[in-house]
């Protein structure tokens, strides 16, 4: 019997030295380096540093919330320490805490991968890698720039990383359109932000999307994360999200764009739409080419991620 307890007690031993073994492994560090790279928000030198972990530049969190509190581009970061979690909300003001913008020195230090949660407008995301580094997280600049709303941009010669936000970024130029053009769908209407559109924005996009949805349509509401996560995935494929509302209660979508995280334009519904939306549903999707000319019929209902990739996949062969 005691041969066996004392069996019992090594063997217990052990697992507990291997486990401890790899929990050490699993936070094993990282060397951050401060990176010499410099920064500027809508053209103005931006006074911060980053760290430079695997050849990639890694901003605290509370850095970017602070440059961005005065720009449309503006969110806010609260930490709940009861859940480890880190929740971030865009387009509210950044609360400071007198820990942003310090300088970072020239030595280098240890970064592990941060075990918070981060929550972006309510929703968990996963999806972005991250360090903590001295009790800080730091993200790369383009993967908050993707979930956030704002641009990030490279500057090779003078190695800057540039920031644009929605109120100072260039408006793309459409293409020249041809003495020939006549779209299926010719209007003229405004976004929720009262800039105009016309079936010129067709022109210079391979694709275009139009969703009609409502803030009181659940599946609508529903399948915006998704609509929004292609918008970023396609956007370098030449493919043009657009969201369509009705003049019922302009506040009620204006609140769910905000809450829903939603980034890409929702144009106000024009009589020009009728043929190809008033299908009696919402909600109801259509695709354009390049001429502005409707491919296939209209998709009634709403899709996952996975559903709709594989129909603009097909579209873009």
């Amino acid at each position: 019997m005691k041969r066996t307890y004392c069996k019992r007690l090594l063997c217990l031993a052990l697992t507990l030295i291997l486990a401890l073994t790899l929990g050490t492994a699993a936070l094993a560090a990282d060397t951050a380096v401060v990176s010499s790279q410099k920064l500027t928000v809508d053209g103005e030198n931006a006074p911060v540093t980053a760290y430079n972990i695997h050849d990639n530049n890694y901003f605290k969190l509370r850095d970017v919330a602070c440059l961005l509190g005065d720009t449309p581009a503006r969110f806010s970061v609260e930490y709940r320490e009861e859940t480890n979690s880190i929740h971030i909300v865009t387009g509210e003001p950044y609360t400071a805490n007198g820990t942003e913008l310090k300088s970072l020195g020239t030595e280098s230090k240890e970064a592990v991968a941060s075990r918070q949660t981060l929550y972006i407008n309510g929703r968990e995301d996963s999806s972005l890698t991250a360090y903590n580094i001295e009790g800080y997280n730091y993200f790369k600049l383009r993967d908050l720039g993707s979930a956030l709303g704002f641009k990030v941009d490279y500057d090779e010669e003078s190695r800057t990383m540039l920031i644009f936000t929605a109120e100072t970024e260039p408006e793309p130029q459409p293409a020249a359109l041809p003495a020939d053009w006549a779209p299926d769908i010719s209007f003229t209407t405004v976004d929720l932000e009262g800039n105009t559109w016309t079936d010129a924005c067709f022109a210079g996009h391979k694709l275009t999307i139009l969703n009609l949805w409502g803030y009181w349509c659940r599946p609508c509401v529903g399948e915006l994360p998704e609509l929004e996560q292609i918008s970023k995935d396609y956007a370098d494929r030449g493919v043009q999200m657009l969201g369509v509302y009705l003049a019922e209660d302009e506040s009620g979508d204006i609140k769910t764009v905000e809450e829903m995280g939603v980034t890409y334009p929702s144009l106000l519904y024009a009589e020009a739409f009728d043929p190809y939306l008033n299908t009696g549903y919402f909600p109801t999707t259509i695709f354009l080419d390049g001429n502005g000319k409707v491919l296939g019929e209209a998709y009634i209902g709403s899709r996952n991620y996975a559903s709709w990739t594989a129909i603009i996949e097909e579209l873009l062969k």
